[in-house]
């Protein structure tokens, strides 16, 4: 009788390679062939701010300083423009990129393929060492084919490599405690570490790592040397950080949504604007109690991040396979990344990829279920030598295909033909007209628009970015007097004047500069000069 992939005997889960075989080697070819379409699109698409916001720290790092302790950004003026961020490795190695092979968008979104790519390998490995090969491959596939972790895994994102770093970490101390190998401690130790430096969130990969130190040693881990020293290393490295993190926030004003909320200025400068509207990424309680919110989550989870197929598979993993053992460390995973998703709902209602912490283990899930139609030997047992696998890879390929498609992810967040090129289009007729050395305060949205990268960093130039709840005449005057702001350009101007004459009528004493080829409602000022209107009434 034809063993079954479904409950492998524990000898063929113990014998689980983590050299990849040739079914994952295929994985990985259709993965990086998803991940590589669009590679060349303009940072225009859906979550387009992230993306840029992490391409202007690199194009300073690679032009200004190398200096990874001290990310700097093009909206914070001229003097010392660091900001307090999560550690910026992604944007370091894209820096060195630009180095190499010039400054360009596909630069940073191979980086992200490549830890994407990386992370499918992670899943595969880990799975196969906790529930056999089949399960791993499974797993695998669903990680390569999940339209989020497909759209994610070529953007320039932080997210991406701290989902490679937390399943590596995961992966490496699994190994350790099956093998008490000095060397799978330290990498366990230093993919933690760099989970959590490159994203907070990743601390919640702690549980589950715990849960396998208990499941492998119970109270004697308190006592396991290397486990002890590798998890506060870690901790240690992520408090250093986000305590200097914290530091330069306190020096410049910059900084992300870590401790404090985002989108202000220092004291110095909002001193002159109006009201901030602030951007926090922990739970709104109310929320909680919004039915709302859980029904757009599984719709998310349904259609973007596991597809119908990859969902119900899951589902059925968790619910009817629960006597697996060691799937009670994936349970813990998932548990705590719930948990995460409660604690930030005002983030994952505004943002998809802050669902991402819960593909890898609903992948897992996912394996457990499906693993039959990736074991190669039961395949062959069953439907034949030739005819089995060929007839589950190509269900699995046409699978993926309607899934993919279904998702829509092409349309809600790739966007190829609804790209907002306008900035990019401003962008480059400012940079004719405004030199390189001139400081330039903007506004380019209505709400939320404070210390946005997208228009200076197309501009090329330095200065501050406003909202309409927060420009000011007074912050324009003082920033021109005080910080050498030399112009003023907005891309929302009948708004602007609509919404704050005092401002358009400051703005209108002020020279206009003609900008050709400019999008509609794209104005520019020069603070520097008079009107000449207001020159006649002088």
């Amino acid at each position: 009788m034809p063993t079954s992939a479904i409950d492998p005997p524990a000898a063929t889960v113990r014998r689980a390679t983590l050299r990849p075989d040739i079914p994952l080697l295929l994985i990985l070819a259709f993965g990086a062939f998803l991940r590589l379409q669009y590679i060349d699109m303009p940072m225009a698409e859906a979550h387009r701010w992230r993306e840029v916001f992490n391409a202007d720290i690199a194009r300073n790092f690679a032009e200004r300083s190398m200096n990874i302790l001290y990310p700097q950004v093009n909206w914070g003026g001229a003097a010392d423009p660091y900001v307090g961020s999560e550690f910026p490795l992604m944007h370091w190695l894209v820096a060195v990129g630009y180095r190499v092979f010039g400054e360009d968008a596909i630069v940073g979104r191979l980086v992200s393929v490549a830890f994407s790519l990386a992370t499918i390998w992670a899943v595969f490995a880990l799975g196969a060492r906790l529930f056999g090969v089949a399960a791993g491959r499974g797993a695998a596939f669903l990680m390569a084919i999940s339209p989020s972790a497909v759209f994610f895994g070529r953007f320039f994102i932080s997210d991406t490599p701290m989902l490679f770093f937390s399943v590596a970490a995961l992966l490496a101390w699994v190994v350790y405690f099956e093998t008490r190998r000095t060397t799978a401690a330290v990498a366990g130790s230093l993919a933690t570490a760099l989970a959590c430096l490159v994203k907070l969130p990743a601390v919640i990969m702690l549980a589950p790592i715990a849960w396998a130190a208990w499941e492998a040693s119970r109270w004697a881990a308190l006592r396991d040397r290397r486990l002890l020293a590798g998890i506060a290393g870690a901790l240690a490295a992520t408090a250093l950080w986000y305590w200097h993190a914290d530091v330069l926030f306190h020096r410049t004003g910059l900084g992300v949504a870590i401790w404090h909320q985002a989108g202000s200025y220092p004291a110095s400068i909002a001193v002159a604007a109006g009201p901030w509207a602030g951007v926090y990424n922990v739970a709104n309680f109310a929320m909680l109690r919004q039915p709302d919110f859980y029904t757009q989550m599984i719709d998310r989870i349904w259609a973007l991040h596991l597809t119908p197929g990859g969902f119900i598979l899951a589902l059925v993993g968790l619910v009817a396979m629960w006597r697996r053992p060691r799937r009670q460390i994936i349970d813990v995973w998932m548990a705590v990344v719930v948990f995460y998703m409660l604690m930030t709902a005002e983030g994952n209602r505004n943002h998809e990829y802050y669902q991402l912490p819960l593909v890898p283990p609903a992948t897992l899930f996912f394996g457990l279920a499906a693993a039959p139609a990736f074991d190669g030997g039961w395949l062959r047992a069953n439907g034949g030598r030739l005819a089995g696998p060929m007839a589950s890879a190509a269900a699995l390929l046409f699978t993926a295909w309607l899934s993919f498609n279904h998702s829509g992810v092409v349309r809600t967040l790739y966007r190829p033909d609804n790209l907002d090129l306008a900035p990019i289009q401003a962008g480059a007729a400012l940079q004719q007209i405004v030199s390189p050395d001139s400081l330039v305060v903007t506004v380019e949205y209505e709400l939320h628009g404070n210390n946005s990268p997208i228009l200076l960093y197309w501009m090329r130039r330095r200065g501050w970015t406003f909202d309409l709840a927060s420009i000011s005449p007074h912050v324009i005057d003082l920033l021109h007097k005080r910080f050498g702001a030399t112009y003023f350009v907005t891309s929302i101007w009948p708004r602007l004047a609509e919404t704050h004459p005092d401002v358009a009528e400051y703005l209108r004493a002020r020279r206009q500069v003609t900008v050709p080829n400019a999008p509609a409602n794209l104005m520019l000022f020069d603070l520097t000069s008079d009107s000449d209107g207001a020159q006649a009434r002088r």
